[in-house]
């Protein structure tokens, strides 16, 4: 009988074991944008991707086009979630975490970067952890950057964005929730309006703004072109996501899951540079072939009469952001 006992005890903890190895983690992955973009494919792969390396004990489920929520949203789901096996993440645009750190608001600055190289060196860079050390205490961990590309405006009307600011005047632009570009906007003589990503083409469509600022992958995902004349090739600034998950449920993660769904986001970052590059010539290419918007390239006197007209903004936020850490920015990027 004392046998029989022991058997069953070491039977027992046989099982448990088995079952606290093959416990399942959920993790729900949810984005805005279209599946076929840089930021949707990146995120299918890294779901194939931590399928593989955890040998099934993550499960990534991807949620584009705000089925599951909107970037707003997402982020408060991600603060208030307490689940130890399903967790929420997201890749929001930079954007979005305004209200979580001033220092990111870095990214949004008109004419920072020459071009997504220039970001690469920053958030390759340890001035990039300072920029996200603050949201450890809203909640959120901050994981990796994802590409889209840099941002070119388009307008519906009689004429191209070009001379700076008379070109702007009278008309009404959406914007990403940032306070950056909405200064941006009013000092090239524009009108800013903050909308959700997934209102932009009703709003353009029916003359609620005259125009907004994109990377060429969204303008074409989402059909933005077939509803504007003109697309000026301004490269004024960068469009990028922030990927975060919830700090709670990361650090309760075992060490070595934890390493294996790393090692997966790092392998689909660098995935998606790649699909951002493609795109941004391949979706141009589209655009330009469906015939509904003129791509107009901007001279080098042009662009810098834009850049002339925003350098305010960058005095205004310079406080807000940290003078030093801009001062950081420019000396790592040369400027």
């Amino acid at each position: 009988m004392k046998m029989l006992s022991q058997v069953l005890v070491a039977a027992f903890l046989v099982v448990g074991s088995v079952q606290a190895f093959a416990e399942e983690y959920v993790i729900k992955f949810s984005h805005v944008v279209a599946q076929n973009t840089p930021k949707g494919r990146a995120a299918d792969l890294f779901a194939e991707l931590v399928h593989k390396k955890t040998n099934g004990r993550v499960k990534i489920e991807v949620f584009p086009n705000s089925q599951l929520y909107n970037d707003n949203k997402v982020l408060e789901a991600m603060r208030l979630s307490k689940s130890k096996t399903t967790g929420i993440m997201a890749a929001p645009s930079l954007s979005k975490f305004v209200k979580f750190s001033n220092t990111l608001q870095a990214f949004d600055l008109p004419y920072l970067f020459d071009d997504v190289k220039d970001v690469h060196k920053l958030v390759d860079s340890p001035i990039m952890d300072r920029m996200t050390d603050g949201l450890g205490s809203k909640g959120l961990r901050a994981l990796t950057v994802w590409d889209n590309g840099m941002k070119v405006f388009s307008i519906k009307g009689d004429k191209p964005l070009k001379k700076s600011p008379d070109d702007f005047t009278g008309k009404k632009f959406r914007i990403q929730s940032s306070d950056v570009a909405s200064s941006m906007i009013t000092h090239l003589g524009g009108t800013p309006q903050k909308l959700p990503f997934k209102e932009v083409y009703t709003a353009l469509a029916q003359g609620v703004v005259d125009g907004q600022e994109n990377a060429w992958s969204n303008i074409y995902s989402k059909k933005f072109f077939e509803v504007q004349d003109y697309i000026s090739v301004s490269n004024h600034s960068y469009l990028g996501y922030l990927v975060v998950v919830s700090r709670d449920f990361w650090s309760g993660l075992p060490e070595d899951v934890r390493a294996q769904v790393t090692e997966a986001l790092k392998e689909a970052t660098a995935a998606n540079r790649r699909f951002a590059a493609e795109a941004d010539t391949a979706d141009r290419k589209k655009i330009e072939k469906a015939g509904y918007a003129k791509v107009v390239e901007m001279s080098a006197a042009e662009r810098g009469a834009w850049r002339k007209a925003t350098a305010p903004v960058w005095k205004e936020f310079r406080d807000k952001i940290g003078g030093d850490l801009i001062d950081d920015i420019s000396k790592l990027l040369g400027r």
